[in-house]
C-alpha cells in the first residue's frame, strides 16, 4: 500500500463535502462550521503539522462549498420559491420595510441565505393584509396569526 501523498493528507474526506451539502438546506456558513465543530469534525489540513487543533471556520466552510461546486444556499431557497424583499413587496402590494416588520412578528417567514441577506417565504392560503397599525398593531396581529395557524393544524390532528 502507497503513502498518500501530501495533497491527499490534506484533503477534506468525502463524507464532511456530502454533510456541508446535506446541511445548506437549513443552515448558513457560520452554523454550518459550528455544526461540524460540535460534532467534531476537522478540516483536511489537520495534518500539517501544527494544525491538528485546526477546525472549521465559516470561510474554511465557503472554500469547500466552492471548490466542490456545491449549490449555493440562496439556489437551493429560490428553487424551494423563496422570494426576495423586493419581489414579496410587489406580491404582497406593501413597502420593503413592512415585509421585513411582518418577518420579525412571524406574518412570513424569513430564510437566511448568508449572514447578512434573507429570502422570504409566503404563506399559505391567507396572505396577510395591510393595515393601519395605529388601530390594529402588528404585535396582536401576529399573535392572532399565530393562533390561528395552531388552531389550523390541531383541527388537522383530529
Amino acid at each position: 500500500m502507497n503513502p498518500k501523498s501530501s495533497a491527499q493528507q490534506i484533503k477534506t474526506k468525502p463524507s464532511i463535502v456530502e454533510l456541508i451539502d446535506k446541511l445548506l438546506d437549513d443552515y448558513i456558513y457560520p452554523e454550518i462550521a459550528e455544526i461540524l465543530n460540535e460534532q467534531g469534525h476537522r478540516p483536511g489540513g489537520t495534518a500539517r503539522r501544527g494544525c491538528h487543533n485546526a477546525r472549521f471556520t465559516p470561510l474554511k466552510v465557503a472554500y469547500l462549498i466552492h471548490e466542490y461546486k456545491l449549490r449555493s444556499r440562496y439556489d437551493r431557497l429560490r428553487q424551494r420559491g423563496m422570494l426576495t424583499r423586493q419581489e414579496a413587496a410587489v406580491h404582497l402590494n406593501i413597502s420593503e420595510q413592512t415585509v421585513a416588520r411582518w418577518a420579525k412578528y412571524g406574518l412570513v417567514t424569513r430564510h437566511a441565505y448568508n449572514g447578512h441577506y434573507s429570502l422570504y417565504e409566503m404563506p399559505d392560503g391567507d396572505l396577510p393584509q395591510k393595515q393601519c397599525s395605529r388601530w390594529n398593531q402588528l404585535e396582536d396581529r401576529a399573535a392572532a396569526h399565530r393562533q390561528s395557524q395552531e388552531h389550523q393544524l390541531a383541527r388537522k390532528e383530529v
